[in-house]
């Protein structure tokens, strides 16, 4: 294993995290189990759970990802003792759409409802701030970023134990990139009009810029590591927490409740879905030293089905889902939630737009549109549809 410590290790080339014992999950929907052996858990075939497998649509055709870096990732996963990635015990597999080319995980056999598809131990997780004091060493998406350039990409043994999850990773020109606001234009900014996403963006570059000028670290390479860190961690909170009003914050997660962040390699490629998601992420055993975060299915899957996840609170916003992982959903009805508050942040009224449903409707058929205006324009008939 990567690391059998009784300790958290940071700035070093090994980790063991630690996962308090009163934690909470922020970044991704997450349930939690007990068992002694975490075996038992992969063949969970309990008769009358059968979820939804009659609504199940035809498995998306996708081509295999066999590339180097996907290959090396998942042979150094099975030598962290990582399961259902070997070729005898598979059950999943990165792929290629064939209809939409974006890269997702796929059920590489048939599972039943509340079934782990695969699980890796929480030392196989990136910490990006250190458990013990809550996350204050890392108050924001930028300080992460900046954690993660120092602990990993720029350390010098860190860098080499975990070269086949870095190498994974989307690079700023690759195809896998999906631009966050933070990465618009002044006028892309301004065509978003909601003041909620206006604000955000404008914090999230005054927090990488105030960290570039206090640290020496360039612009762009802690603009990109906040990405990352904003797009594919998963956030724990540390101690006790009201509940969120999801209305009231669209989404996002409190910046005062003190959490931490981490990175867990090939399940942060899993795609997401705000309104039919399959799985969620689940954790087993976390009070053990050998804890695991897993892929528990929540319903029956087909062998070729895309696994999807609802990736932040589980109730994100389209403006939440932009500025944190660069994309809006087709269809998300939490932005019903969010136009119903009626606060400083949210537009009124469908006249308090510039444009009409109509015209964004019409904008979005120019060919020669541009991927960040297409999801502003995104973004905004989403919104507009949920006034109605």
């Amino acid at each position: 294993m990567v690391s059998t410590t009784t300790t958290a290790l940071f700035f070093s080339s090994t980790l063991c995290l630690i996962l308090p014992n009163n934690y909470n999950v922020l970044s991704f929907p997450l349930s939690s189990s007990q068992s002694s052996n975490p075996k038992k858990l992969l063949t969970n075939k309990k008769k009358g759970a059968q979820g939804f497998g009659k609504k199940t649509s035809d498995p998306i055709l996708h081509t295999v990802d066999t590339s180097q870096t996907i290959t090396d990732l998942i042979k150094f996963l099975t030598s962290q003792n990582a399961k259902g990635f070997s070729r005898e015990e598979r059950g999943c597999e990165i792929g290629i759409s064939d209809e939409s080319g974006m890269r997702g995980v796929y059920a590489s056999k048939s599972f039943k409802n509340n079934e782990i598809i695969c699980q890796i131990p929480s030392d196989c997780a990136l910490a990006l701030s250190n458990p013990d004091l809550g996350g204050v060493d890392a108050p924001t998406v930028a300080h992460c970023g900046r954690n993660f350039l120092d602990m990993y990409t720029n350390h010098p043994t860190a860098s080499k134990t975990w070269a086949p999850y870095l190498n994974s990773l989307p690079s700023l020109d690759s195809a896998h990139f999906d631009a966050t606001p933070d990465f618009f234009t002044d006028e892309e900014i301004e065509a978003m009009e909601l003041p909620w996403s206006k604000k955000q963006v404008e914090q999230r570059l005054v927090d990488i810029a105030e960290l570039c000028a206090k640290d020496d670290i360039s612009f762009e390479d802690l603009q990109f590591a906040t990405w990352l860190v904003s797009s594919r961690a998963l956030e724990i909170s540390v101690g006790e927490q009201e509940d969120s009003d999801v209305a009231s914050d669209l989404g996002a997660s409190d910046g005062n409740v003190k959490s931490i962040r981490v990175m867990l390699p090939f399940l942060d490629m899993i795609n997401h879905s705000s309104d039919n998601a399959n799985c969620e992420m689940h954790l087993i055993d976390p009070e053990k030293d050998e804890a695991w975060f897993a892929i528990r299915t929540k319903r029956p899957i087909k062998k070729g089905k895309q696994i999807t996840i609802s990736y932040g609170t589980g109730v994100e916003t389209s403006p939440a889902l932009l500025h944190n992982y660069g994309f809006v959903p087709s269809g998300n009805r939490f932005d019903k939630l969010m136009v119903k508050t009626k606060g400083d942040d949210v537009i009124d009224s469908l006249e308090g737009w510039t444009t009409s449903l109509e015209e964004d409707e019409s904008l979005l058929k120019n060919p020669d549109l541009s991927g960040n205006m297409k999801k502003i324009l995104q973004m905004r008939r989403q919104l507009k549809l949920s006034y109605t």
